[in-house]
């Protein structure tokens, strides 16, 4: 499939707080779960508007019959066949993603990394020093008809930190410290198995003021698609 230069990060276009960004994927391969109820159009709260679709659909979409496909993209799409392609248009700026559906237990997370965002005005040379990170999300259905996704966000996480409840590699990068994680997908879904049972992604009141509430957003669905 293929792809423009991303040229912005998911922080930006969703929230005023930053994320938690990681430079490898939040899941294992054997903990993929495509769910067929996301599929469709979405509206989030802050009239953002969601179109979630199969990668493996994606993949077909793009491609040329006539055309072999490269290494490259089949590597690729070995990666994501079992994800979704998600726009997501806010402020009429649109911006592509791959997101790729995980379990731990019953609980269903999203690993959201940026693919294509539509913007002509970024320098070039700046362009050149953003990287495609992951973010990782806790995706709640509350019916077939909306779903919440909950950030893990990079408050919460120093906060952590901070107490000394968590170990997991880490650096701060940028000029504002920016927290980068650098562990390995096998370390990274150990660490959201264990704090998802700590109540990591529930609210603020529901903790009783243990961790602070993530960024989130509620997506009501518009229409199914066909």
């Amino acid at each position: 499939m293929k792809t423009k230069g991303i040229i912005l990060i998911l922080a930006v276009l969703l929230f005023s707080s930053c994320i938690v960004k990681s430079l490898q994927p939040f899941y294992t391969k054997d903990s993929l779960s495509f769910n067929e109820k996301l599929l469709g159009n979405w509206v989030d709260q802050k009239k953002g508007v969601w179109t979630i679709e199969s990668m493996r659909a994606k993949f077909e979409e793009d491609r040329n019959p006539s055309e072999v496909r490269s290494k490259e993209d089949l590597i690729a799409f070995e990666a994501y066949k079992d994800g979704y392609y998600v726009t997501y248009i806010k402020n009429e700026k649109q911006a592509g993603f791959i997101a790729m559906p995980f379990k731990i237990d019953q609980h269903y997370f999203m690993d959201f990394i940026p693919l294509e965002i539509e913007d002509d005005e970024i320098n070039s040379l700046a362009a050149e020093h953003l990287l495609k990170t992951h973010s990782v999300s806790k995706l709640d259905m509350t019916s077939d008809e909306e779903l919440s996704l909950s950030w893990l966000s990079e408050e919460r996480l120093k906060d952590l930190f901070e107490g000394e409840k968590i170990r997991i590699k880490h650096e701060k990068i940028g000029p504002e410290d920016t927290l980068l994680l650098t562990a390995s997908s096998e370390e990274l879904y150990a660490f959201l198995t264990k704090y998802v049972k700590a109540g990591l992604f529930e609210s603020y009141e529901k903790k009783q003021k243990k961790w602070k509430s993530s960024d989130q957003l509620t997506l009501a669905k518009v229409d199914a698609k066909p």
